[in-house]
């Protein structure tokens, strides 16, 4: 049963129709407009894709790989998207030849944390980091915040089992390397507060030669 609950959760038509009108609205501009900024959305990979919501808000790139495990949803983000210039989809999981082939200057993590245990979560993130010409990994997920009961019990009946609070999305994200440049909460739109998440502007660890010296730097 629970299983399928999740399924249903993750059709296109619940997540891009329905789930929006559940929460009062969803508008995620400021995200990508943090994308954007500093050519870090020249060449975007999108992990984690879905639908391809991502390019409601994108018009800067050059080019945008999203990856995405789940058929169906793919199915849905080629029909909408698939002939725009420069946009390709992949129906699979990330692998390191892809960053290595795509090298991405800016990477989407929107709605991928919340899935993945910390293990899963740092690895995401390191493979992330490797690209020769990364410059930003943004990410956007569900949280738990006190005092928010209907944001917080919507959480709890969320398909990923890892929601986090800020403290601890930060964490993980200091864990595989990245200085975060802004971490903020936000509402689900400008119209309707009633379902918060949490961005993270993610930027590569900057060593300096004292760390490397001292063998603080990470590998």
């Amino acid at each position: 049963m629970l299983a399928l609950y999740r399924k249903i959760l993750g059709h296109p038509f619940i997540y891009d129709q329905v789930r929006p009108r559940v929460v009062g609205g969803i508008d995620m501009r400021s995200v990508y407009a943090v994308l954007e900024a500093d050519g870090a959305g020249r060449a975007v990979l999108d992990v984690g894709c879905g639908t391809g919501d991502a390019l409601r808000y994108l018009t800067r790139f050059e080019s945008y790989l999203g990856i995405d495990t789940d058929p169906v949803a793919i199915d849905a983000a080629r029909a909408r998207y698939g002939k725009r210039p420069g946009v390709r989809f992949e129906c699979r999981l990330l692998a390191p030849k892809d960053i290595a082939d795509f090298a991405p200057t800016g990477v989407v993590l929107s709605g991928v944390l919340h899935h993945l245990t910390n293990s899963e979560g740092e690895g995401v993130l390191t493979l992330a980091r490797s690209s020769p010409r990364l410059v930003r990994v943004v990410t956007n997920d569900i949280v738990f915040l006190p005092g928010h009961t209907f944001n917080n019990v919507l959480a709890m009946m969320d398909r990923g089992r890892y929601c986090r609070d800020p403290d601890a999305y930060a964490n993980l994200a200091r864990s595989a390397g990245f200085e975060i440049a802004d971490g903020r909460i936000h509402a689900s739109s400008p119209t309707s507060h009633r379902v918060q998440y949490y961005m993270m502007a993610l930027e590569p660890r900057r060593v300096c030669a004292a760390q490397v010296l001292s063998g603080e730097a990470l590998p």
